[in-house]
């Protein structure tokens, strides 16, 4: 599936030991945790440096986690 939307650093899992910033892609319906497929859960400097952007994700949602295969900026 393609979702678009623009990502932001917020902070998820408040209150628990998985407490942390990640990585998100807000989008007009959703916000979901934006990961990379096979990418570290925690920190990942290639989707950092999209953070402020509006992009085009095709992935799948699981959960509350986007797993990006692919991605464009808009």
């Amino acid at each position: 599936m393609r979702y678009i939307g623009t990502v932001e650093h917020r902070i998820v899992a408040r209150g628990s030991k998985s407490e942390r910033t990640a990585v998100i892609l807000v989008s007009a319906e959703n916000t979901h945790v934006l990961r990379r497929r096979q990418g570290n859960t925690f920190k990942d400097p290639v989707l950092e440096s999209l953070v402020g952007k509006t992009v085009e994700v095709e992935g799948d949602v699981h959960d509350d986690t986007l797993h990006a295969d692919s991605w464009k900026i808009l």
